[in-house]
């Protein structure tokens, strides 16, 4: 098992209330088979949310990488008070199931998914990302 990874970039279009557009900076291990990734997500039903990820790599490879994913988040929400902003954590909590192709190297890696997310505002999000060598 080899460890490579780097910083996860993507935007995303999603169904659900308060809008349409998500967007995400993380970071990815990559370490073939079994993967791991976290997102800090913008633009979710409850503001932000914090996930972290198993990614399975399945074991053939045809020009792209097909992978399944699953993983926790839990969801941010920043309110004002007088002078402050506070951030509440735990508010909200989500389940994450996704099927993505990740498509051959090029000193980042494209990828296309299709997420699940399940929690006190079920929706499901289409991404279009990259993931960019770090280390």
């Amino acid at each position: 098992m080899a460890f490579a990874g780097g910083a996860d970039i993507g935007f995303s279009v999603r169904n659900g209330p308060n809008g349409n557009f998500m967007g995400h900076l993380g970071l990815y291990l990559d370490g073939y088979p079994i993967d791991f990734r976290s997102h800090l997500v913008i633009g979710s039903p409850g503001g932000l949310y914090l996930s972290g990820e198993v990614v399975y790599t399945l074991p053939f490879f045809l020009l792209v990488r097909p992978y399944l994913a699953g993983g926790l988040a839990v969801g941010i929400t920043g309110y004002t008070a007088q002078n402050e902003l506070r951030l509440r954590f735990g508010e909200r909590f989500y389940a994450i199931f996704s099927a993505g192709l990740q498509f051959p190297d090029r000193g980042y890696r494209p990828y296309l998914e299709v997420s699940q997310i399940i929690g006190s505002e079920s929706f499901q999000r289409f991404t279009v990302g990259f993931i960019v060598e770090g280390f």
